[in-house]
């Protein structure tokens, strides 16, 4: 085992059954299969409250280049409260490797643009779920505008909600059009808000019965390749 190469002992576990917990078992195979083992097993993991990020926090060695850093999807969802803003700050700003970031039925962090700007966290998010989530206007539009790669979001049943502190993170807007973008459907003026801030893209999958997307259309008329159009 000692005289085989590295990259050949990472091809053996990437082959091995995949299922996620078996990578914890493998883990513990010998010394050179750890680190291979530990970021597959962590490559995607998901929250569920808010005492879970604190077991993570807890129990997981927050090294800038340790397990946090081998996540590459993370999913947030049921958690319509934040309790504790600086748990979320502190856990979060750990993953630096982040492809995809998927909140589902989330409240959108009001802190979570100054997140990304001031920190690696969000430098190499590419996609962008926002599911049956809420969050102020300028929290959701400055979340978006501050991923510098994003190149995929969808919102679906969103809800911009009212009567929360705005952001005052200064944000840049994207220097190139999305790849695509999906919206289907939200509240309190989604669409709007997305035209407003500029949020172009090259494919268009649009709900027409929402307010608003016809606007989203014309911003993008210039950079639109594929436009995929329902509810009408």
């Amino acid at each position: 085992m000692d005289s085989l190469p590295q990259e050949l002992i990472d091809k053996i576990i990437d082959n091995l059954p995949q299922p996620g917990f078996l990578f914890f078992s493998y883990s513990l195979v010998a010394k050179r299969w750890r680190r291979r083992s530990q970021q597959r097993a962590f490559d995607a993991i998901s929250f569920s409250s808010e005492d879970d990020l604190n077991r993570w926090w807890t129990n997981i060695p927050q090294d800038s280049d340790g397990i946090p850093s081998y996540v590459h999807f993370l999913k947030t969802q049921h958690i319509t409260t934040w309790n504790d803003p600086a748990l979320f700050a502190r856990v979060f700003k750990n993953f630096t490797s982040l492809a995809i970031l998927f909140l589902y039925e989330t409240r959108v962090y009001g802190g979570l643009p100054g997140l990304i700007l001031r920190g690696e966290f969000g430098k190499r998010i590419t996609a962008l779920y926002l599911w049956s989530s809420f969050g102020s206007p300028a929290t959701t539009m400055s979340t978006i505008l501050s991923l510098p790669n994003l190149k995929k979001l969808w919102i679906k049943d969103y809800k911009i909600t009212l009567g929360e502190p705005l952001s005052t993170h200064p944000v840049t807007p994207p220097r190139e059009p999305l790849d695509s973008l999906i919206f289907q459907g939200g509240t309190g003026g989604v669409a709007e808000s997305l035209t407003e801030s500029r949020v172009i893209s090259r494919y268009l999958s649009l709900n027409m019965d929402v307010p608003g997307t016809e606007q989203l259309i014309m911003i993008s008329s210039k950079t639109v390749v594929g436009l995929s159009l329902y509810g009408v």
